[in-house]
């Protein structure tokens, strides 16, 4: 253990200990005696750490220069004369002369005159030559002010008349309260057509292995027949009116096919404008659409935050061409994915194919569903509603021994310079490249989802088709075939399909408290709701849409 020692001084003569006491000098000092000591150091020179005088002393001789005065003498070492030379010129002030403002004549007042004249002539004769320039200028500052995605739903996909009578507005938040009890099934009434049989090997389709879509519009021919047309569906409302007794209130009889009846259970996630036609006889009613409507068309990016613009500097990316495009590719993959010359059933021909025709592969599934009545409701809404109606069949899965139909439909690319290719995405993001589809499609897929379930389809096959080039909308691949449960993928996209149903016996309540005759209903294209109108009878309404 170290051992300490204290020693005491006393100094009665001044500050600090007494340095003629031996005693505190040997215990206090006696260790410093091992340390070595150099005494020709220059301490002068090491505790010297930074001069400022040499500044001041060029500042006196610069100074003495300039007043005539003599420098005051400074004795400086030698060692602080060492100054670092810089080589380079120093920069030279910029010549303000030309900055300075240049002195403006005197401009007399007839001067003056004259040159407020002239200006103003000059502005008349422009007024004169473009009399409809400020006009068109103020047109387009108001049409800017809605964001962009509203330039492409403000066309109505027919016109309103002024002889038409507004019934209701039925607003998509109304339409979305609305449910059912129970799920609905169908009945199978009949078959026509031919039901081909899917190629399994589609289902390795990959975008390393991508598939050249083939074109084959010119090789079949494609119906989009309207309720009217289809000979199947009026003779079974026919057929009801003979078998039903003379009381009418019992049910609601309604026909239309699955694209109308998808329509109308997905009404409150379309954006574009669309109309329907609706004829009232007795108990039964009969919707129908136009020659050339947009039902028939297929939308892309209808929901999207930035949808295509009408305006589009490439034609082939506006909302019309994109249709078209849509709808080719649909067409073209559903031949394409089946095994050539092999047929799971053959069936009677449909009734609106005719001689000489090349229909092309496809199974029309003829079925009845009993949707029931709201026992809470009022009026009309409590009367079941029993609809024919007319779905497609695509293909049919081998070696599955109950059903195996599968409804087979398409996604074509919108070429954007902010997001990722498919490609990229296909095969690292699989879900990620769904939910955004979902999106941006939500309308479009939603009404796939609707026709699959009416059709009674297990499965619902999505392919994801590319352009080979952005400018390029002849020319597609394959890229990628997955598969879906048709209800698990309906859930998926927020498709509640009694609600679904709900929509439907909702619209049929309210044309049922109307008397009989012709109506149309009509989607507003900027607002959320359906537009109810009654036409007269003498009008005919089978009015072609806008291209």
């Amino acid at each position: 253990m170290t051992r300490l020692r204290i020693v005491t001084n006393l100094n009665a003569s001044g500050w600090g200990p007494d340095e003629s006491d031996d005693q505190t000098v040997v215990s206090s000092l006696g260790s410093l005696s091992k340390l070595p000591l150099e005494p020709r150091l220059k301490f002068d020179r090491q505790l010297r750490v930074c001069d400022f005088t040499y500044f001041t002393y060029q500042k006196n001789i610069r100074d003495a220069g300039r007043y005539g005065r003599q420098p005051v003498p400074v004795v400086v070492d030698e060692e602080m004369q060492f100054q670092t030379v810089d080589g380079r010129s120093l920069m030279k002030a910029k010549n303000m002369q030309h900055y300075r403002r240049k002195a403006v004549p005197k401009q007399t007042t007839q001067a003056f005159n004259q040159k407020q004249m002239e200006e103003e002539a000059m502005i008349m004769s422009a007024k004169q030559k473009h009399p409809e320039m400020r006009k068109q200028r103020m047109m387009h500052s108001r049409g800017n002010r809605p964001t962009a995605r509203h330039h492409t739903f403000n066309e109505w996909s027919i016109e309103p008349s002024h002889s038409w009578h507004l019934l209701s507005d039925i607003p998509f938040s109304q339409l979305s309260k609305v449910d059912l009890p129970g799920k609905v099934v169908g009945t199978d009434v009949t078959w026509r057509g031919k039901l081909g049989v899917y190629d399994k090997r589609m289902d390795h389709i990959s975008a390393k292995s991508e598939v050249p879509l083939q074109n084959l519009n010119d090789q079949f021919d494609y119906y989009w027949t309207s309720t009217n047309d289809d000979d199947c569906i009026m003779d079974y409302l026919l057929s009801t009116q003979r078998q039903e007794s003379a009381d009418a209130g019992d049910h609601i009889i309604l026909g239309a096919t699955d694209q109308i009846l998808a329509v109308l259970m997905t009404a409150a996630r379309s954006k574009y404008s669309w109309h329907l036609n609706v004829t009232k006889i007795d108990n039964k009613i009969i919707i129908d659409k136009a020659n050339g409507s947009i039902i028939d068309m297929l939308t892309v990016n209808e929901t999207s935050p930035e949808p295509p613009l009408p305006d589009a500097e490439i034609k082939i990316n506006r909302p019309p061409a994109l249709g078209y495009e849509a709808v080719k590719v649909n067409q073209c993959l559903r031949q394409q994915v089946l095994v050539s010359g092999q047929f799971s059933d053959e069936f009677e021909l449909p009734p609106f194919v005719e001689e000489g025709d090349n229909p092309s592969t496809m199974a029309y599934r003829y079925r009845t569903f009993m949707v029931p009545g709201d026992n809470h409701g009022h009026g009309w809404s409590r009367v079941p509603i029993h609809v024919i109606t007319r779905g497609e069949v695509h293909a049919r899965i081998p070696g599955v021994s109950n059903g195996g139909y599968t409804y087979v439909c398409a996604l074509n690319e919108l070429p954007h310079k902010t997001q990722k290719s498919w490609r990229i995405q296909i095969e690292t993001q699989k879900g990620a490249l769904l939910a955004n589809e979902m999106r941006n499609n939500t309308a479009k897929m939603q009404r796939f989802a609707a026709c699959a379930i009416i059709s009674g389809c297990d499965t619902l096959k999505l392919a994801y088709v590319s352009r080979r080039s952005p400018g390029d909308a002849e020319h597609h691949s394959i890229i990628g075939i997955h598969t879906y449960t048709t209800e698990n993928l309906a859930v998926q996209m927020g498709l509640n399909m009694r609600n679904a149903w709900a929509v439907v016996r909702h619209i049929c309540a309210l044309i049922m408290d109307r008397p009989d005759g012709q109506y149309i209903l009509v989607k507003d294209p900027l607002k959320a709701n359906i537009r109810f109108y009654a036409a007269p009878e003498e009008e005919d309404v089978e009015y072609p849409s806008k291209e």
